[in-house]
């Protein structure tokens, strides 16, 4: 006898759960934790249970024990938004039972680690000089929710600059106030590449995907405004980390409802380009040289470890750019992880509201690292970095972690250098 299949869904519907369980498989929470509602499946059968308006803190502790990452999505055979979905339950639940009721979950936990909170301090005072705005997500990720002034949620006003043909460069908040270094490297690289140096936009802002991932809709619209107006067309937009791209390419579904704004937000992600995939694409013709060996006998190949971003291998994606930029280096040997691409755990505000969890992914991320022999792990993405730099820190690999941007400005030589 044959199983019934559920209905298909109308045009402009949400699919249902097929409750098939293909997203149990890809969890990366679910495989540390074992507990079904943490899987996409376990989530989405809550969200059509039980109200935000009756939440309890068990509820508002299962919506933040999700790491964002879109492999539930990618796996599911009905493309359900799973990410988004929890998303819009999370700004359901700051509205309906108070911001508080997701923040304890979120990075309110943190006045009860009172060793982070000194670890912390002393990288704020290291930064005051160049103080991070208050709506920048690097504040969410540290801990210290800012109080918004009023106009932050304001539409902007429209950029004054003419469009430029000039490519523009996006570093986000961490590339340009905690490690300037990136910019700097992409500039090099893309100077290197016969690509003419990219600006700064003025008035841009941070991207939003914090505020998105705490349920701060309002906020992470108003930032997606801002960015939009400070980037007149038709330049190329060229980002340098990967969940900034991601979440600059979501701009339409964000503004779905925005009469106003959607037209431009569509023009605007089709502006973006991830970093890697823009230089990939400007070298492919003639790849960068690489940087004069010591000697005219060839040294042994570096061993490197690519590691994929959540946000850019399940949702713009791009897996192949980067590979492709490393392998074109003589003096390195690309490895891989011995079970494929994985999460490394960080997912934002995750590894600050579920240390306990995220360690346990990073710690199984880096066993396979030791088991590929990497000696330089890189990315693009700063959270990910970050989270691999804590694991070269606690000696979990021995292994150097690198922005890709960095890495490969290191390889390269210039033109007739």
């Amino acid at each position: 006898m044959k199983k019934r299949s559920q209905p298909a869904a109308k045009p402009g519907e949400t699919p249902t759960c097929a409750k098939c369980g293909a997203c149990s498989t890809v969890c990366p929470v679910y495989r540390v934790t074992g507990r079904e509602y943490h899987t996409g499946r376990g989530k989405l059968h809550l969200l059509e249970k039980l109200d935000p308006a009756a939440a309890s803190a068990a509820y508002a502790e299962i919506l933040s024990r999700c790491l964002l990452c879109g492999a539930c999505s990618a796996v599911c055979s009905r493309k359900i938004p799973v990410a988004a979905q929890l998303a819009a339950a999370r700004a359901e639940l700051n509205r309906r039972a108070g911001e508080q009721a997701l923040k304890r979950h979120l990075v309110g936990d943190l006045l009860a680690r009172p060793r982070l909170l000194e670890l912390l301090a002393p990288l704020a005072r290291r930064f005051n000089p160049a103080p991070i705005p208050a709506d920048s997500g690097l504040n969410l990720r540290l801990g210290l929710p800012p109080q918004l002034p009023a106009e932050a949620e304001k539409p902007p006003k429209p950029a004054t600059a003419p469009p430029t043909t000039t490519p523009y460069l996006f570093a986000g908040c961490y590339g340009t106030y905690l490690a300037p270094a990136i910019g700097h490297a992409v500039q090099s690289l893309l100077g290197k590449a016969g690509v003419e140096a990219p600006q700064r936009a003025a008035g841009w802002g941070c991207c939003g995907l914090a505020a998105y991932g705490a349920g701060r809709l309002d906020q992470a619209r108003g930032l997606a405004r801002r960015n939009i107006a400070a980037h007149p067309g038709p330049a190329s937009i060229v980002v340098s980390c990967a969940s900034c791209a991601a979440h600059l390419s979501h701009y339409p579904q964000l503004l779905a409802d925005d009469e106003q704004w959607r037209p431009r937000a569509e023009e605007f992600a089709g502006r973006i380009k991830e970093f890697s995939l823009f230089l990939q694409e400007t070298t492919s013709d003639q790849p960068l040289p690489p940087t004069p060996g010591p000697g005219p006998e060839p040294g042994p190949r570096l061993k490197i470890l690519y590691h994929d971003p959540c946000h850019l291998r399940f949702m713009l994606p791009i897996t192949k750019p980067p590979r492709k930029l490393l392998s074109a280096l003589p003096q390195t040997e690309l490895v891989e992880l011995p079970r494929g691409p994985r999460c490394c755990g960080h997912g934002g505000l995750f590894n600050l509201a579920h240390p306990t969890d995220a360690a346990a992914i990073l710690a199984e991320l880096a066993a396979e690292c030791r088991q590929s022999g990497a000696e330089i792990v890189t990315s693009t993405c700063t959270g990910c970095l970050l989270h691999w730099q804590k694991a070269a820190t606690q000696q979990l690999i021995p292994a150097r972690v690198l922005h890709l941007a960095i890495l490969l400005d290191r390889l390269t030589s210039s033109a007739g250098s």
